[in-house]
Order: structure tokens, then sequence, then C-alpha cells
């Protein structure tokens, strides 16, 4: 078995991948009282039908502006939907109307409004890119509080899901263009962008502003940027400070977390009776889930049990995937490709076994918010696990396609090229159990009660357009881009990414599979909803994550690991904006006597990854994300979204 640093850069973007996994398996604990239904809090109703912003872009060494209108009107249909219109042949690229979707999403996150609204953008002339995003998202915003925005005020900046702007290209180009205007006084640019780099080079764009009559300001949020477009401040829920676990969820963590270092500790024990050969060669993974280990110790020395179940559970189930993959890698360096052959027959056991699973959590009826968000949870790591083991197993199919048509010298090549989607192949077995252990954790603990006339299939259906929006901005604004600068297909480029970046095959093959697991879940069943918010949950986040890694903020070495970022100041206020809106978010659940404790797993868990590596902190944002999209699901099953978000 080789030891090359091919080998070993494969196994390593495995692990990265794996982590970014992890950070959907969140759990949930709650002892809090039941309290009744609540029906004065309504979706949010809006007091403006239209708005109209002026949107940036570059064009060679200068840039320009176009009339964007936006409207609302409640949906005939009841159903959520966004209409383009434009008065030129593609004036709306793919890029500007994922960016669209988008802001509408942000925009009702922010605010509670209804699931029910139809949206309409107006486009004069041609523009492309997700830079008006930003610009956007205010401008829905500003529909749903009655504010003007101001004349001769833009902005240029992308849109996260926690509500930051993200860095942007072609902002000399795009002030060059409103100097030459001479129609605004105004302009906002993302946080850390004041030193853009143009046709030129670098320049000052505060200062070329400023030589010009034209302020430039730099704005690291949507509240910011609220603020400088309209001359008002967006509400936002009071900050409850850092959450805590009851006492009774402390002690339900602390066994959980037990149990899964008890369980680290077998799978080491297997591990050692490996041949020394196969243990070097797998020695980097297990340093991996022996850090994780060791971590999730430290946390709970610190009392900090959510974490520390997070880390636990990851050194366990890594462990153990490993000690199987290198199990038939040693095997078939004795026994050939049959072992391969033998492990990949299993493939149907592991999908049996995710079945079963899904009809269990079929036959499951959450009673209160908790339940959901143990429900939607589980849904989520579920279909992680689908998708796993679909890339997997296609990926080992074509590798002992190959190897049967001679294109592997010695098994040791194979295996070479094997262990990755070996690995992700016992990687999918193990997360339907560690879904299982959250599940079991979090199930039946009280709460706030499900909302009586919620519609639940509105707020799956839109979660889960939410994740398809951000996977379209990356497609269309990152992917197809990049293919084109390199003269190959999207589909070419966006294989080689999937072949790096296990995050980005996930989002991929579970946007693929979705159709097939919803058809057999059956759309009729009473669960088919909080289904799809499971999906919503996990890829809303992670596919807004590929923008803000590949496009916004990151900077990627040839292996598309994130080796630093374009600007400190975005990742540091991604940081803290996350964290913030995660608490103020279950400060509303609090205040309706539900405290769920997946935020305190996830919260601690973030805690800790902040302050490690760069490729650690975006899984930080990612984490705040998707945890701050699950606070708000569940303030809209419980009939209260727009509880704290409306003056």
């Amino acid at each position: 078995m080789s030891t090359s640093a091919h080998g070993t850069r494969s196994h390593r973007s495995v692990l990265t991948g794996f982590t970014a996994i992890m950070v959907g398996l969140s759990l949930i604990v709650t002892a809090c009282a039941v309290v009744p239904p609540v029906k004065d809090e309504v979706a949010t109703t809006p007091k403006k039908t239209n708005v109209s912003v002026e949107v940036l872009y570059a064009r060679g060494d200068t840039g320009g502006h176009s009339t964007q209108k936006i409207s609302l009107t409640p949906s005939p249909d009841g159903d959520f939907s966004i209409d383009i219109s434009e008065n030129e042949v593609s004036g709306f690229g793919d890029m500007i109307r994922a960016a669209s979707w988008n802001a509408v999403m942000v925009a009702t996150v922010l605010t509670g409004a209804s699931l029910s609204n139809q949206y309409r953008f107006e486009l004069d002339g041609w523009v492309d890119g997700p830079s008006a995003g930003g610009l956007t998202t205010a401008a829905v915003l500003s529909l749903f509080h009655g504010d003007d925005i101001l004349d001769g005020v833009s902005m240029t900046g992308t849109i996260n899901p926690t509500g930051t702007i993200g860095p942007v290209g072609g902002i000399p180009q795009k002030l060059q263009g409103v100097i030459d205007s001479g129609e605004f006084t105004k302009i906002l640019i993302p946080a850390g962008q004041r030193n853009a780099s143009g046709p030129s080079g670098v320049v000052d764009v505060v200062a070329l502003g400023a030589s010009a009559g034209v302020e430039v300001v730099e704005v690291a949020d949507i509240y910011e940027a609220y603020r400088h477009l309209t001359g008002k401040e967006l509400p936002v829920p009071a900050d409850a400070g850092t959450p805590r676990p009851t006492e009774e969820g402390y002690a339900k963590l602390k066994v959980a977390a037990d149990a899964e270092l008890a369980g680290y500790q077998e799978a080491v024990a297997d591990f050692g009776a490996l041949s020394t050969q196969v243990q070097e060669v797998a020695f980097g993974i297990y340093q991996d889930a022996a850090d994780s280990a060791d971590r999730a110790r430290n946390l709970q020395s610190q009392g900090l049990q959510g974490g520390a179940f997070t880390e636990a559970l990851y050194a366990n189930f890594l462990m153990r995937a490993t000690t199987e993959a290198y199990t038939t890698a040693q095997l078939a360096l004795h026994e050939g490709t049959v072992a391969l052959v033998a492990r990949l027959s299993a493939a149907k056991s592991a999908e049996a076994k995710f079945m079963a699973f899904l009809d269990q959590l079929g036959t499951y009826t959450p009673k209160t918010l908790p339940d959901v968000e143990t429900l939607v949870t589980a849904y989520g790591n579920a279909f992680e696990a689908y998708s796993l083991l679909i890339y997997a197993t296609d990926s080992l199919d074509i590798l002992l396609e190959n190897a049967d048509s001679g294109a592997y010298s010695s098994i040791e090549s194979l295996l070479d090229d094997a262990m990755a989607p070996l690995l992700l192949f016992e990687f999918a077995s193990v997360q339907v159990d560690a879904a299982k252990a959250i599940f079991e954790v979090g199930r039946d603990n009280g709460g706030a009660p499900i909302a009586e006339d919620i519609d639940l299939d509105a707020v799956g259906s839109f979660f889960r357009r939410g994740a398809d929006a951000n996977w379209e901005a990356f497609e269309t604004g990152v992917l197809k881009g990049a293919a084109e600068r390199r003269g190959v297909s999207t589909e070419v480029f966006r294989n080689r990414v999937m072949d790096i970046d296990l995050a980005v095959a996930l989002s991929y093959t579970a946007k693929q599979t979705l159709g097939s697991l919803q058809s057999y879940i059956g759309k009729d069943e009473p669960n088919a909803a909080y289904a799809a918010m499971g999906y919503g949950f996990l890829n809303y986040a992670r596919n807004a994550l590929h923008v803000e890694k590949y496009y916004s903020n990151g900077v990627l070495d040839e292996n598309f690991e994130v080796v630093g970022v374009r600007s400190e100041v975005a990742l540091t206020r991604a940081l803290d904006l996350g964290k913030a809106q995660v608490a103020r978010a279950v400060s509303v659940l609090a205040s309706k006597n539900t405290m769920p404790l997946l935020t305190v797993g996830a919260f601690e868990q973030a805690g800790v990854d902040r302050e490690r590596g760069f490729t650690e902190k975006f899984s930080a944002i990612q984490n705040y994300s998707g945890q701050f999209i699950m606070a708000r699901i569940l303030a809209f099953v419980g009939g209260f979204p727009a509880e704290g978000y409306e003056r």
C-alpha cells in the first residue's frame, strides 16, 4: 500500500469533508414546560409593495448601474414564488437570479415574513453576478418595515445566511462608473475591501470616492448596510447571552459523551489489531480521531458537554470507519480486488440500514418544538448518510471497472486511489449510527408545542428551496465561471471539485437524490415536511459556505483547501455575527419556554473551531449559519416567526 503524498492528500481531504458533515450531526435535548399554542404571533405583513434600487456592475475598466424594481404581493395560489422580468435578452444573468432568491430567503428569515408571498424582480438592462445580494436583501427588508431607500445611495456585496456582507470583485470599476454618472453621494462596500484590486492595480476606493465627492463606506453586515441605505435600524431580538443547557440536558449530554468516548476506546483497540504497515499508513487519520477525543475530554472538564458530545461522536465514528476501511485494505493486500468487491457488495445492507432508519423516523410523531428539531436533524443526517453512500459506491464502482480493464499495475496502486471512497463508504454506515445516537438523546423532551394551524409543507418547501438557491448561486456564480476560464464544461469542472472537496460532492449528490428519497417517504406522509426541512437545514448553510469559501473570502491551494482569507475583517464579522444571530434566535425560543440543546452542542463546537485554523473557522461559520436556520425553522413551526424581528 502506497504512502505517497498523493494518497496522504486524498485522506486529508476526506477528513476535511467529514468534519463539515459532523457540523450537521447536532443534537437536541430540552427539559422545559409545555406552553399553550401561540395564536397572536403572525408572520410580518409588508408595509410597502414596491421598491427600486440601483444595482452596480463592472464592465471593462469602468462600470455602471441598472434599475431593479421589486414588488411584493400575496401569492394567488398561496405558494411562495419569485418572478423575473427583464427588458433585455438575458438581462438577468444566472448569478443575479440566484442572488435574488437568496436575498428573499434571508429577508424572510430576518423578518418572519409569510411563506405565501409572491415577489417580482424587474431589471432595466444587463446585470449578472452575486454582488447585488446585499442591496437586494435590504430592498426586500424595506418592504416589510416600510422604509424608503435613500436617494443617491447604493452598494455592492454578497449576502450570507446570517446577514453578513461578503467580499466581491470589481469595486474600483463600479466606483468609477458611479463617479462618471454623477448620480450618487454614498456607496457601500464590503468591510475589509477599501484597498481593492482593479485593472491598474490596487486602489484605495475610499480615497478615490472622496476625490470625486462620493462617500465610500465599508459595511460588514446587513444591519450596517440597512442603516446607511434607509437611515433606519433593523429590529433584532434581545440577546439573552450564551445559550446554556438545563441541568437535565447537561446530565443527558454527559452520559452521551461518555458513551461515545468509550466507543472510541474500543475502536482504538480494534485499530491496534491491524498490521504495523497498515497502521502507519492510517496514522494521520488515527491522530485526527485522537485529537478530537482529547478535545472532548477537555470540553468535559470545562463543563461544555454539548461540544464534548460532538467531538466524542466524531472521534468514535471516525475511528470506527477508519478501522473498517483499513481492515478491508489489509485483506486486499493478500486477496486482491476480491476483498474490495466483497466490501462493495455490502452496499445493499448499508442501504437497507439507512432505509430502516427512515422507516423508524416515519413512525415518530413530534409534539413539541424540540421534537421537531430532533426529527429535522435526524432526517438531515440520514439524507447525508445516503448521499455519502451513493457517492462512495459510485466511486468504488468506477475504480473496480478501471482495475478490470488493467488500469492498475498493482493492488497497492489501486488501494492508493481506493482508500478515499472506501473511507467514505464506511463513514456512510457509521453516520446512520451517529444519527440514531443523536435521535435517541434528543427525542421526547418537552417544550413549546407545534402551532395547530401551521402549514408544515410551506415551511419545508421554503427551506428546501433556500438550500437549492444557495446551490444555484454556487453553481452559476463559481463553478460555471471557473469552468469557462479553464475551457471545460461546468460538469467536468464540478466533477473535478467534487473529487477533491467532499462537501461539494455531498451538496450535489444530496440535490440529485432528494427526489427519490422524498418518493420513498411519500409526499402525503405526516413527516414528509420535516424531511424537507432536514434537507434544507443541512444544505442551506453548507451551500452558502461554498460561495463564501470559493468566491467571497477563501484563499485556496491547488487542492481547494482553505489556506487564508481575502479579508480578515469579513471573517471575524462572519464569526461574531453568526454567534450573535444564534443567541438572539434562541432567546426567542427561550421566551416560549423552549431551550433546545441543539444550539448548545453546535454553539460550543463552533466556539472551539473558531479558535483553530482557517478550515475550522469556515466550519464554525457553517455551524452558526445552520443553527440559526434551525432556530428560525422552529419559530415558524411554533407560529411566532416575527417575534423579535419587527418594530
